[in-house]
Formats: C-alpha cells, sequence, structure tokens
C-alpha cells in the first residue's frame, strides 16, 4: 500500500553518447501513462535524524560530542554551527564545508531505513538523508538519470519516475506528492526544467517541443522541429545552462543537430549513426562521438578518451568553460588518467583526475554515475558509486561530491545503501540540486524488494 503524499581524435574510441549500455531500459516507455487517483508514495518533512552515541561522532574536528536524553549533539568551536553531528564554518561557503574529505575507509554499518517522510543521520558521515517515497511491493520510485536535473529552478518542485507509472512532481522543501505529470517524452530522461523560469519544463512530442506549466498542469506545442518523424535526444545530455539549446536527432533523417529554442532554429547539422550530441553547459559547445563539436557540429577536437562509452556528465567550471566528466577505467591513448571522476576542459582539451588514484583513491569501482548539472555552482559534481556490497572499502556504495574547479575539494556524503536487486532501476542514479546543497538518490536499502527515492541534505541546505 502506497502512503500518499583533435589529434588524437583519429585513434580515439568512438561510440554514441556516453554509458550507451544502461542509459534505461528500453522496454520501459510509460512515461504520461498517469490515471485519475493513482497517486504515489511521498511525505511530508518530518522528523530529524538523531545518533545516540558518540561513538565516531568527530564534530568534523571542530567541536566535542555531548549525549544528552539518548541524543549525541556537537558542541562546536567558536565561528562553528553546528548541522546535526557535525560542525560548520559560520561563513561557510564551500559545499564540502563539515563533511568528511579524508581518504581512509569509513565501513558501512547497519541503519534502520526510516519511515517516509522522516529523516537519519548517516552514522559514518554525520549527514541527513530523508525518505521520500513508498512504493511498496516491487514498485520503484526514483531520480530519472544522474545528467538531468530533477529540481527546477528554485528548487520548488522535485520530478521523479515511477517505473510503470510515469512521471510524479513533488514539493521541492516539504517533499509531498503533488500530482502526477502528463508528459510523454521519447524516453523517460528527456525532460529539460527551465532554469529561469519555475514553472516551466519542455520535453519533445514527435517533432514539436513542448511546454509544461507546473501552474497550469498542462502542456502546449511552442515550435515544431524540422524533422518528418521522430525527435530525439541524448538520455545521457542535459539542456544548456541558459535553456535556449539542445542536442537533438531526427530519426527520419537520420541526422544530429544542435537546436536553438529561442529562434526555433536549427543552428547546424550532421549526418548520424543514430546518435544527437550533447549540448554543453554553455550551449557554444557539444560532445558527440567522442569528440568536441561547436554550435554548427563543425569538429573542433578530440578528447583523450579511453572510451567514449563511460558513463558521463556535461558541466561547466567557474571560468565558464564547459566540461565532459566521466569514469575512466583506463588511460587515455595520450595519457590522461583513470579514475571514478576524471574532468576534460572541453575548451582546450586538457583533463585532470579528481577522484582516482593518481589523487590517492582507489582505483574506480563499479556501477559509477554522475551528476554535473549544478548550474548555480560551476564545477561541482555529484557521483554515486555502487562497488562492494559491504561498503566496506573507500568509494563502496558511496555517494561523493566534489569540485572539479582547479584545488577544488572532494568529500564523501553518504552511504547510499543501494544493492541493486533490481539491476538498472536499483542503481542510486544520484541527481544534485541547482544549488548542490541536496542531492535526490534511489535506494533499496539493503537489496529490499522496492526501491525508494531518498535525499541529502548537505549542511548548507538551508544554511
Amino acid at each position: 500500500m502506497r502512503t500518499p503524499a583533435s589529434l588524437l581524435f583519429a585513434v580515439m574510441v568512438l561510440a554514441s553518447g556516453c554509458g550507451s549500455s544502461d542509459a534505461g531500459p528500453a522496454g520501459d516507455d510509460s512515461g504520461g501513462t498517469s490515471s485519475a487517483g493513482a497517486s504515489s508514495g511521498g511525505g511530508s518533512t518530518g522528523g530529524t535524524g538523531t545518533v545516540a552515541s558518540c561513538d565516531g561522532v568527530t564534530c568534523s574536528g571542530h567541536g566535542e560530542c555531548t549525549l544528552s536524553d539518548g541524543s549525541a549533539s556537537c558542541a562546536c568551536a567558536a565561528g562553528y554551527r553546528a548541522v546535526g553531528v557535525l560542525c560548520v564554518a559560520e561563513d561557510a561557503t564551500d559545499l564540502c564545508a563539515g563533511l568528511v574529505a579524508d581518504q581512509s575507509p569509513h565501513p558501512m554499518t547497519a541503519l534502520a531505513k526510516p519511515a517516509v517522510g522522516l529523516a537519519v543521520t548517516d552514522p559514518e558521515f554525520g549527514t541527513t538523508i530523508r525518505r521520500l517515497t513508498d512504493v511498496g511491493g516491487s514498485g520503484v520510485i526514483k531520480p530519472m538519470y544522474s545528467p538531468t536535473q530533477a529540481w527546477n529552478a528554485d528548487e520548488s518542485y522535485l520530478l521523479l519516475y515511477e517505473v510503470g507509472h510515469g512521471h510524479l512532481l513533488y514539493d521541492g522543501q516539504t517533499y509531498e506528492y503533488v500530482r502526477d505529470v502528463a508528459i510523454s517524452p521519447p524516453d523517460l530522461e528527456q525532460v529539460y526544467w527551465s532554469t529561469t523560469e519555475p514553472d516551466v519544463l519542455f520535453w519533445i512530442r514527435e517533432n514539436e517541443l513542448m511546454r509544461y506549466r507546473v501552474s497550469t498542469d498542462a502542456s502546449e506545442a511552442i515550435q515544431t522541429i524540422d524533422c518528418d518523424g521522430q525527435v530525439t535526444a541524448d538520455s545521457h545530455a542535459w539542456i544548456s545552462w541558459d535553456s535556449d539549446r539542445l542536442g537533438l536527432y531526427c530519426e527520419d533523417s537520420g541526422t544530429a543537430f544542435i537546436y536553438e529554442l529561442g529562434s526555433g532554429t536549427i543552428l547546424g547539422s550532421a549526418e548520424s549513426a543514430e546518435s544527437a550530441p550533447m549540448i554543453g553547459a554553455s550551449g557554444t559547445l557539444a560532445y558527440w562521438d567522442g569528440g568536441v563539436y561547436d554550435e554548427t557540429m563543425n569538429l573542433v577536437r578530440g578528447l583523450d578518451l579511453a572510451s567514449a562509452g563511460e558513463h558521463c556528465s556535461l558541466g561547466m567550471l567557474a571560468n565558464g568553460h564547459d566540461t565532459y566528466n566521466l569514469v575512466q577505467f583506463d588511460t587515455g591513448p595520450g595519457g590522461s588518467g583513470v579514475g571514478s571522476l576524471v574532468t576534460f576542459d572541453m575548451t582546450d582539451g586538457t583533463s585532470r583526475v579528481v577522484v582516482g588514484p593518481d589523487v590517492g583513491y582507489p582505483y574506480p569501482p563499479s556501477g559509477t554515475h554522475l551528476s554535473a548539472p549544478i548550474y548555480q555552482r560551476p564545477g561541482w559534481v555529484f557521483l554515486s558509486i555502487v562497488g562492494e556490497l559491504d561498503g566496506a572499502g573507500v568509494l563502496d556504495q558511496e555517494l561523493v561530491l566534489a569540485d572539479t574547479n582547479e584545488g577544488g575539494a572532494v568529500c564523501r556524503i553518504a552511504h547510499h545503501r543501494s544493492q541493486e536487486a533490481q539491476d538498472y532501476w536499483g542503481e542510486p542514479h544520484v541527481t544534485g540540486s541547482p544549488s548542490g546543497t541536496r542531492a535526490v538518490f534511489g535506494s533499496d536499502w539493503g537489496g529490499g524488494e522496492s526501491v525508494d527515492t531518498y535525499v541529502v541534505e548537505l549542511p548548507l541546505f538551508g544554511g
């Protein structure tokens, strides 16, 4: 029962998009099948996570743990404030402030699944994890996909997906279920919140650009795209950060193209082997089949990729340079590094290992997904990593947050506890909010029958 509520280009491996092996099961096309009365699991914000012992509580190294009435808390040093069992600098702006930033094992320990709407404190990392849904049975409600933004521009709404049912709208602050959203994009991930208008999201219906407004609960066709037949996108891509450009593909003509929403025009196109370009955050560059292209679909440079088919997400540095962020298991032909997070600057082709052996982390565990459209905090990227299911090693079963700007911080924020009991649908697919202060993820919580959505709230959330 559900509770309501360039030079190297010739030698590089080319493939369509990134992580194309599991961009969502092709058989699940249930978007838009909402039905009256089929309200799905959700709950209001209620309760806070408490820790009943000071064992293992470090107060971020800036305070002392005290125990009162069976609940641990932190007495923080001057200049720091307590956020649960963490101590955060009063003037902190770093998203990793107060969080675990070491490279030591923090083995996952037992933690009871919270009731819907309630929160727990992660025993190893001290963050607040709140359960948002209670789908019941063997159902699945989870984020659409890591490279797709789940929150709207002001984080007042949150869009999730229920397998076999469709897209679901939640209040982005209270986490209460609002309604089913009757949209049917080509694939469940191909939904694009406007980055400037909180009321608006875009999606594609056949060859029409659709605009859905939350305030009216209705979609309207605003443009007809020059394609005789179905228009699709790459499910690993998102929209440009000004919400004006998309990378698309016309199935009828076999053409990949960059589309400008403001003018309703195709800026550039090329023949394609059934893949759309992935537009960069700036809208001036795109990633496509192993290379960087400009808005007219001319090749600008190649990237030193060991494989062009690994999980990825496009973002932007604080200096405005577009980035291609991916997990890389082998060294690139030109020497680019191995890591759970390797960041390529699409402007000049340089790369840097952010999370990987070169900087003290282990060889990339399996099951890594990346979320980079954190457009209010350029450079930040969230990772969800499955790895060993016991969560004993560094990065195993972890959610990680990294600043890909030069010298940026890396912190480990929670154990997601999902053991992929439902294979693809059991993958966490962490998705960071536009501000980077929260992230949603799916979890079967230790191999349970159902998969629900949880949110991890960082110290700067609401601070």
